[in-house]
């Protein structure tokens, strides 16, 4: 996979996950302070194989994939607190939640194998490279992954329009499950109905919602403050 992005390759060089660097002549990023194999283009070279936003630098790195959900459970429990996202199918969303959480301290991302976007170099540098510190999990039927979750203590929270409890009135257990919806159609209902708390973000403008990746940031934010 090649990723773009000075903070999402600096991150993946940190972590020596680099296999090759593509930099853009007169770029001010400097290839050889890292020890890694690059090779250099022309300006319109590297716009042409790689983007205008790629800011000078692209690398090369192997494809990200959610680790299996049973097999992660220790790390899971270890790292505390979890996002579930349910269908989340725009990559500038998935990768801005990841970031929006990682800010937070959630360092847990569970999603559905056939139900969520693919990790692209979309969602690497939406997520500007804190994807590469985020335990990206998997799992069949995340009802039954969340259900596993709760029967281990935590408690599920879901960001719901018509949730009963403002934001502002929650009560987040450090072993929490963050449930955020897809972009157009929400929860599902089996997640829906396993959530014990149903938050609600009220709202004050001319419409009546945040896009998700908005919303699982207040609602982080929130999460964080009250612990």
């Amino acid at each position: 996979m090649i990723v773009h992005g000075r903070n999402t390759v600096e991150e993946a060089l940190k972590l020596d996950m680099v296999k090759l660097l593509h930099v853009k002549v007169n770029s001010t990023f400097d290839p050889k302070r890292f020890g890694v194999e690059y090779r250099t283009y022309g300006s319109k070279e590297f716009e042409h194989f790689f983007g205008q936003e790629a800011q000078g630098v692209a690398a090369e790195i192997k494809d990200i994939e959610p680790k299996n959900f049973d097999k992660a459970f220790d790390k899971i429990l270890e790292n505390g607190p979890v996002i579930v996202l349910d269908r989340i199918f725009d990559p500038h969303n998935y990768g801005a939640i990841i970031r929006a959480a990682n800010c937070f301290g959630v360092k847990t991302v569970l999603v559905g194998f056939d139900k969520q976007a693919p990790v692209t170099a979309a969602v690497c540098k939406a997520s500007s490279g804190t994807i590469f510190h985020t335990l990206i999990v998997g799992a069949v039927n995340t009802a039954t992954a969340l259900k596993k979750l709760k029967d281990s203590g935590y408690k599920a929270y879901a960001a719901d329009v018509n949730g009963q409890t403002a934001l502002k009135d929650a009560v987040f257990d450090q072993k929490s499950a963050l449930i955020m919806g897809s972009e157009g159609k929400g929860i599902r209902p089996a997640l829906l109905e396993m959530a014990d708390t149903h938050v609600k973000i009220p709202m004050r403008g001319d419409i009546d919602s945040l896009n998700v990746a908005q919303s699982a940031a207040v609602i982080l934010y929130e999460f964080t403050r009250n612990l």
